[in-house]
């Protein structure tokens, strides 16, 4: 829906907005800017700036530092600065320049801004203290025609323009005086001010406005030829062009990175749809929803006297006339912001709906796994990200919702490095003695980040070739496999920062319940058998040997959970344990396994109670398992009868003493094997396939996969089945406690 605001009878050649849009400057073809103010409804003029001898082509006003620069076809352009409710000028010492200057914007960061004018010229201005002046640095390598327009790349040292020799330029606005270092950029290396990086050449057809997209990986331009423009950064020899039926084009600007949005003489704004990947450029819609009116003729309708005495109505937009600049009044979900991370700081957030990052210049990870610089990486609703800086970094984000910052607390991201640089040495004197690399088990209470430690230290030690062993004993939040599990696999590269680790030939057992106090009998026998494949694996396969096991654990440390831990401890055979945040637990640890380095690890300010997520947690990983992490898998679903297939339970509820007959014990409940009939009470439940054929060895073998029953037909007797493979290659299966509603 348009709104319409009228300042007079005058074209509006430039105007620009204030931070908040409560007020607008505006050039009305004179030598004078006007700004106005929005007060009950109406605009109101406060202040006309009245500095310029000739006409004022070109307005910017910087929401953050509240400065406004202006240029006018007097040859000369002005610094604005609002004090005691006053706007004072200073002058922008431009040398060089003897016609008019058509066009200024300012950079980013507002440390610095570019005009362009009509003898050639491309200036980087800047303030320079010691001086108290504004000073130009000039492009060398300038066009050979007027300049039209500048557009700022987001990394605050690129500058592109458009001119009248029908060419789109980039260049390096770099300024040692007010940039510290150079940026990194997919458009090339960033050198001295005015180093020509690309050169686009549009056909014929002056340029009438370039603009970046939000990333500063696409960019694209309109000329008078009615041709719209778009380049992206990866491959810059290929220029997309769309030929548009319409009137010449005055003003483009992206709204992200695939639509533009651009308007001219056309009367209407025009939406299209840039596709990087396929090189094209397609309309979408026009912005304006069309009115009908007698008062607007063609003029071929002019000299139609027939026309003139019919008057239909003719299809007209709100605009009346050309539209010389689109500027964004409010800013749509998902716009992207800069955000700075100094040394040791870390960027922390939870993910509501979606959420892209992307890192611009420094070092930087995601637990343990190091960004690359220019690559865009996206969170879905759900997911959690703590970018963690050594060195200091810049990163981009687009996201609907500001549910991320910066956190300056002390962090203990040193100490973890610290822990790895020990475990490393560990290794290192394992592979010098040809022993046995370092074991370690991390505890705690539930929510401290014990499963952000493991993937640190196993993701640390994948970037240094090592091959760690990661065993996961949570089967509440298992990372390896499905909830209800407990898993191991090799780690031979760092996890995906998007998608988690890559998963290749994963040991995994069935437990079938979502904590280990609802069978702690069962939960510790699999560990054992857990333990004997794991230390098989590392007998047999020196790197593994030498770059040892981490072991994740449950947060159950209470009565026999405690108990577990010391199982766990000496079934894996551990060497350290790294408590976190619990110095009741490091005490006791201490005390029972004397033989056993107990380090004690605070918790990271990040970690938070997740109990209310916990739930959502386990449905995205079963459906990741049958989808895939971006849903770009098709699983099966097919029917399979009763007598096919063999069900089983592991467990048997447990009966208390006095409903036993006197004198007689139960002797392993936990681990008894019971036949199950399908009927519909499995509905929704998680089977899961042994690779055992002998059902007396369910709970020694390890499982092939798993499948979700998705509907019981007891009068045909058939389960119908949800499955990444066609079909079940063995025929026993485990019952779990786990569910899955698959809404897809």
């Amino acid at each position: 829906m348009s709104e319409i605001h009228s300042f007079g009878n005058l074209p509006i050649i430039a105007h620009s907005w204030n931070k908040d849009r409560t007020q607008i400057a505006v050039s009305l073809g004179k030598n004078d800017v006007r700004i106005y103010q929005k007060v009950a409804g109406k605009w109101k003029l406060t202040h006309t700036l009245c500095e310029h001898l000739s006409r004022v082509l070109a307005i910017d006003w910087a929401p953050k530092t509240n400065q406004i620069v202006t240029a006018s076809a007097d040859y000369n352009a002005y610094v604005w600065t609002f004090e005691n409710d006053i706007w004072k000028p200073q002058m922008v010492e431009l040398q060089r320049t003897s016609r008019a200057v058509c066009c200024a914007k300012w950079s980013p960061e507002e440390n610095k801004f570019a005009i362009g004018s009509s003898d050639k010229n491309v200036a980087v201005c800047y303030y320079e203290k010691d001086q108290r002046f504004w000073a130009a640095e000039m492009i060398k390598k300038k066009p050979k025609s007027t300049v039209t327009c500048i557009a700022w790349h987001p990394n605050n040292q690129l500058l592109a323009i458009g001119s009248c020799d029908y060419r789109c330029r980039i260049y390096s606005a770099f300024v040692k005086t007010v940039d510290e270092q150079a940026r990194t950029s997919n458009w090339g290396k960033i050198t001295n001010t005015g180093e020509l990086l690309h050169e686009f050449q549009s056909e014929s057809g002056w340029i009438h406005d370039v603009a970046f997209s939000p990333l500063g990986d696409n960019i694209a331009w309109v000329s008078h030829n009615s041709i719209i423009f778009a380049v992206t950064a990866d491959n810059p020899s290929r220029i997309t062009m769309e030929i548009t039926s319409y009137l010449p084009f005055r003003c483009i600007i992206f709204m992200n990175e695939s639509t533009i949005i651009v308007g001219g003489h056309e009367f209407s704004p025009l939406i299209y749809n840039y596709d990087q990947r396929n090189g094209t450029i397609d309309f979408l819609e026009k912005l304006d929803r069309q009115e009908t009116s007698t008062g607007r003729q063609s003029i071929g309708r002019l000299f139609d006297q027939a026309a003139m005495q019919t008057q239909t109505p003719e299809p007209v937009s709100t605009h009346q006339s050309m539209i010389t600049q689109i500027v964004p009044y409010q800013k749509e979900n998902g716009n992207l912001k800069e955000i700075v991370i100094e040394a040791g700081q870390e960027l922390r957030g939870d993910v509501d709906e979606t959420l892209t990052v992307e890192l611009r210049s420094g070092k930087a990870e995601i637990f343990g796994t190091e960004l690359a610089i220019g690559q865009k990486y996206q969170f879905t609703s759900g997911m959690k990200f703590a970018i963690f800086t050594y060195w200091g970094c810049t990163v981009n984000i687009i996201s609907p919702h500001e549910d991320y910052y910066v956190a300056r607390d002390e962090n203990p991201m040193h100490i973890y490095l610290n822990v790895h640089g020990m475990l490393e040495q560990l290794r290192q004197k394992a592979e010098t003695e040809k022993t046995r690399g370092p074991r370690i088990m991390v505890t705690g209470l539930p929510d401290v980040g014990k499963s952000t430690v493991c993937r640190m230290l196993v993701n640390w030690a994948a970037r240094l070739g090592r091959t760690p062993i990661l065993v996961d004993l949570d089967v509440g939040q298992n990372q390896i496999s499905i909830p209800g599990t407990i898993a191991a696999m090799v780690v031979r590269r760092p996890a995906s920062v998007e998608e988690g680790f890559r998963i290749e030939m994963p040991l995994v057992f069935h437990y079938g319940y979502k904590t280990p106090g609802e069978n702690i009998g069962l939960y510790n026998e699999i560990i054992s058998s857990m333990a004997m494949y794991v230390n098989i694996r590392s007998e047999n396969v020196e790197k593994s040997l030498i770059s040892g096991v981490v072991v994740n654990t449950c947060g159950y440390i209470r009565q026999e959970g405690y108990e577990s831990f010391k199982h766990v401890a000496k079934t894996f055979d551990v060497d350290i344990i790294i408590v976190l945040d619990s110095e009741w637990l490091s005490t006791k640890l201490t005390s029972d396994l004397p033989g056993v380095k107990v380090i004690t690890l605070p918790k990271s300010g990040g970690v938070v109670p997740k109990d209310a997520a916990k739930d959502k947690f386990r449905e995205n990983k079963i459906r990741e398992y049958f989808y895939g992490p971006r849903n770009n898998i098709c699983p099966h679903v097919f029917t399979i009868e009763f007598n096919e297939i063999k069900i089983y339970k592991i467990g048997a509820p447990q009966i208390p003493d006095s409903c036993l007959p006197a004198g007689m014990i139960l002797k392993n409940p936990y681990n008894k094997i019971l036949p199950i009939a399908a009927s519909p009470a499995l509905m929704h439940h998680v089977l899961a396939v042994s690779s055992s054929n002998d059902p007396e060895q369910l709970l020694a073998k390890n499982i092939l996969g798993f499948v979700v029953v998705q509907q019981v037909d007891s009068e045909k007797r058939t389960l119908t089945l949800l499955s990444p493979q066609p079909n079940v290659k063995n025929k026993l299966l485990i019952v779990s406690d786990i569910s899955f509603v698959d809404m897809k």
